[in-house]
């Protein structure tokens, strides 16, 4: 049976890299393969649940630059709803740069979190969490999280933190 669930975040678009080793200071490489896709804790693991055969809804900062049409390809060929915090956002989005080293599969990553995206809470739909069997919060829509984790825990809807670092407010969500 279908899941389906909402992941609250980081939308980047990412380019990925395959090379021998991360660059060093002054150095130029040469990749030996890329992609480019929608990235983000919380993006990347909906592409994964919506992989997985189930229903994946992201709500973050999109907005309307160029740029995010690469993004919102990227998602529609997982079948993912996006929910735009800020649609009419006309700067580009957060861009993540990533190389991976062939051998090891470890990676270097240089990219803007949301600090410069902030979502307007006046963007979620009502009915947001309606149908909804699991959320996923990555922390950087603060305001959205907290405000849909509060509704959720009354609606004993389960809630899962991707957390790759401390981000400032998770103290008032996090039980």
């Amino acid at each position: 049976m279908k899941k389906s669930a909402l992941f609250i975040g980081l939308i980047t678009l990412d380019l990925i890299y395959l090379a021998e080793s991360p660059p060093k200071n002054n150095q130029k490489l040469v990749a030996m393969d890329y992609t480019v896709a929608a990235g983000g804790p919380a993006t990347n693991a909906s592409v994964t649940f919506s992989y997985l055969d189930n229903n994946s809804t992201i709500l973050g900062v999109l907005g309307s630059h160029h740029l995010t049409q690469l993004i919102s390809t990227d998602l529609a060929n997982y079948q993912i709803r996006i929910i735009d915090l800020d649609p009419h956002k006309k700067t580009p989005p957060p861009v993540s740069s990533i190389i991976v080293t062939q051998q090891t599969g470890e990676r270097a990553v240089i990219s803007l979190n949301a600090v410069k995206s902030p979502g307007e809470i006046s963007s979620i739909p009502s009915n947001i969490l309606e149908g909804i069997d699991l959320i996923l919060i990555d922390g950087h829509q603060m305001v959205a999280s907290k405000t849909l984790v509060m509704k959720a825990k009354n609606q004993n809807i389960p809630i899962v933190m991707d957390g790759g670092s401390w981000k400032e407010g998770l103290e008032e969500i996090l039980p």
